[in-house]
């Protein structure tokens, strides 16, 4: 039978008592000395370990008053949780996570730091800056919408911004349910069903790629978005019918619109991005050195050279033109054709007008979809279509122009439409060669 253990209690220094507790009765696992103001509370000390000892044994731990005071608190924390089935019900398991959670928060990564680390790996696996357009986007979702297209930065309304709620929040403690909060309340007011799910996605687009990028990083225990989806838009694409094109061919033949006939004209049987033509705040516009109306060597046929600097995504492409598209061409005078087609500083505000008296105001890409669809319906080639484009996508091509059903001889028709007194008889044969 072991020896039960003893204790002593020893005066010291200035009427102070002292107990030589060994390791093993010892709460640290190391000789401890407690001091004591009194003979009779060393004794109670003494009471109070070999009590314990010999209730739990030598290899319990025992605890100190205000150490049992925070345990019973903590067993009052858990029991009030309702956690049963879900999680153990002990303070070994509740200091077990508490540890991982502070582990974590000391690496953890804000909103904001997330969303710089996202931006600079994208950039440096493209190997290119990001667009003007992707930039403004980002900005607008992140930091918040400017007022009006004119507006300066810091007139921003930053309370609308993604940042201003989540920048300075730990990544890992954004929910879904705050996430998808703040797209119906900043994102998701709309009169019409598809323009509201247009804007829904449109910031999707921007705060997903942040927390996936994070959750590749080891920075989340769960994604937020990875259940939130992108609203489907069913949209159709809407295309200009022969009549519309007509008004628009009598438009640049009048006196109010003829300077913008070069540049309406490839918008409409070209099939460039306005961006292309025009160029942006990081594109240069298109240069009449880049139309070729009359070809020499490999190309027989005219086209327009659109480079890389112009084209979205930095991939350039030959556009080749159809007769008619040069037919309009050549009724500007070669002394002017110098210099940008079509820019946006000299003629963004007449193009404005324009599309009023048209009646495609806020229809931005209606003559590109309208050539997408004639073209493709015309020469039955969706390769073709697309390489005339620059379209990569093929499930969003045939999505806006393959299902598309043009009215009797529309696709044709197209094709046919010159200036006025230029016949163009062989259109179709031409094009088709």
């Amino acid at each position: 039978m072991p020896k039960k253990p003893t204790l002593k209690a020893r005066k010291i220094r200035d009427g102070k008592w002292v107990v030589n507790v060994p390791p093993n009765l010892s709460k640290t696992g190391k000789r401890w000395r407690p001091e004591f103001p009194s003979e009779a509370r060393a004794n109670a000390e003494i009471r109070r370990i070999l009590g314990h000892v010999n209730k739990h044994g030598v290899d319990s731990t025992r605890l100190t008053a205000s150490q049992s005071v925070d345990a019973r608190a903590a067993l009052k924390i858990l029991e009030g949780a309702n956690l049963e089935g879900e999680r153990e019900l002990t303070l070994t398991e509740a200091a077990d996570q508490y540890v991982k959670h502070l582990k974590r928060l000391r690496h953890s990564h804000t909103v904001a730091e997330a969303l710089a680390d996202s931006i600079k790996y994208r950039t440096d696996r493209r190997g290119k800056e990001w667009s003007y357009g992707q930039t403004q986007e980002m900005k607008s979702v992140m930091y918040g919408p400017l007022p009006n297209p004119r507006a300066k930065e810091h007139q921003r309304k930053k309370e609308a911004g993604f940042l201003h709620l989540f920048g300075s929040r730990d990544i890992d403690s954004v929910t879904e349910e705050e996430i998808t909060n703040f797209l119906e309340k900043h994102h998701g007011s709309s009169t019409s069903k598809n323009k509201r799910a247009m804007r829904l996605n449109r910031a999707l687009r921007q705060i997903a790629p942040v927390f996936n990028h994070a959750q590749r990083r080891g920075w989340l225990q769960k994604n937020p978005v990875a259940f939130l989806s992108y609203k489907d838009t069913n949209t159709e694409t809407e295309v200009l019918s022969i009549s519309t094109f007509n008004r628009a061919a009598e438009l640049i033949q009048g006196d109010e619109y003829r300077d913008l006939a070069a540049g309406i004209s490839i918008l409409m049987w070209a099939g460039l991005r306005p961006s292309e033509l025009m160029g942006s705040a990081d594109k240069p516009p298109l240069l009449w050195n880049q139309i070729i109306l009359k070809p020499q060597g490999v190309h027989t046929k005219p086209y327009i050279d659109v480079k890389d600097v112009n084209a979205k995504g930095s991939e350039g492409r030959l556009v080749n033109m159809e007769p008619n598209l040069v037919s309009w061409l050549e009724t500007i005078p070669s002394s002017e054709r110098v210099g940008a087609v079509f820019s946006r500083n000299e003629f963004g505000t007449k193009y404005r007008r324009f599309r009023n008296a048209l009646g495609v105001a806020g229809k931005s890409d209606i003559f590109r979809h309208s050539f997408g669809t004639y073209h493709f319906h015309h020469f039955e080639s969706l390769e073709k279509t697309m390489n005339q484009m620059g379209h990569s996508n093929r499930r969003t091509f045939e999505k806006h122009y393959k299902r598309y059903n043009p009215e009797e001889d529309s696709a044709f028709l197209y094709w046919q439409i010159v200036p006025e007194g230029s016949t163009v008889p062989e259109v179709v044969q031409l094009a088709a060669s």
